[in-house]
């Protein structure tokens, strides 16, 4: 036995509660200990007044009233009877796997690589369009749009070198 942690070791020893190796543990510490032998003692005393308490019987009305309390359905009771019935857990659970099913698939679904577009063409066709937006509509004819820019820069560089 530990140095004075038997508080209740002393009383399973009274009631003779204990195995044959912690009885004999107890007693050998006993036998060493007059502070231990005081403590059971004590509780022996206890015991005996609380056995010579007297005793008076409950009211016929108190033990029923018990057992009506007892045996009456709490509110947690009344509130999650669904739960034990598996006619409702059964359909209950197929629809939480489907619905779980259901979501995975669709997060599978969503991570895709060919879904998401290239922003650097969608920029590059934003800026063309931006520019050719600012040319005159009759100059935008397709092959002769540029044409028409190489000769107006070919003339201002002709222009630029001869001056």
């Amino acid at each position: 036995m530990n140095e004075h942690d038997e508080g209740q070791l002393l009383s399973a020893y009274l009631d003779g509660e204990l195995s044959a190796d912690e009885n004999a543990r107890v007693k050998v510490h006993l036998d060493g200990c007059p502070g231990c032998r005081v403590d059971l003692e004590g509780l022996r005393h206890a015991k005996h007044l609380l056995a010579a308490a007297p005793r008076r019987a409950m009211p016929p009305e108190l033990i029923a009233d018990l057992n009506e309390r007892l045996e009456a359905p709490t509110l947690a009771d009344r509130l999650f009877a669904w739960r034990r019935s598996p006619r409702v857990m059964v359909p209950a659970g197929a629809f939480a796997a489907l619905a779980l099913a259901a979501a995975s698939w669709f997060v599978w679904q969503s991570r895709e690589p060919d879904q998401f577009v290239p922003l650097e063409p969608l920029l590059a066709a934003h800026s063309r369009y931006e520019a050719e937006s600012l040319v005159p509509q009759g100059s935008l004819v397709a092959s002769s749009y540029a044409s028409n820019l190489t000769a107006f820069y070919a003339d201002g560089q002709d222009q630029d070198s001869a001056e």
